[in-house]
């Protein structure tokens, strides 16, 4: 089933933006990202008001990476103790079961 995809215009640092969702991919909203973004540099526009539309963009994008890259290194953390419990559960139903010879 193919979706439509609509181009959606959004007010980011005071720029008129223009953001395609991929909502059928990940479902997430472009008004979620957006959100997200604005709640981002709208804090580190209060802690650091004296700093440029540019500086907050930059920091704003530095943020969001940091949190992309720590929740990646937890997920593949998790995948690997998960994998570790599976084979450990595994071995130990093999040594308490019955062999079938």
């Amino acid at each position: 089933m193919e979706s439509i995809r609509e181009e959606k215009e959004f007010n980011v640092l005071g720029y008129k933006i223009k953001f395609t969702p991929e909502e059928a991919e990940t479902n997430i909203s472009a008004e979620d990202v957006v959100s997200y973004v604005q709640k981002v540099t709208e804090e580190i526009r209060q802690k650091s008001p004296q700093l440029d539309i540019g500086q907050v963009a930059t920091l704003a994008a530095l943020k969001i990476a940091n949190e992309k890259i720590s929740i990646e290194r937890d997920f593949e953390n998790n995948i690997s103790k998960l994998h570790m419990t599976a084979c450990d559960a595994l071995q130990f139903i093999e040594e308490v079961s019955p062999s079938t010879i």
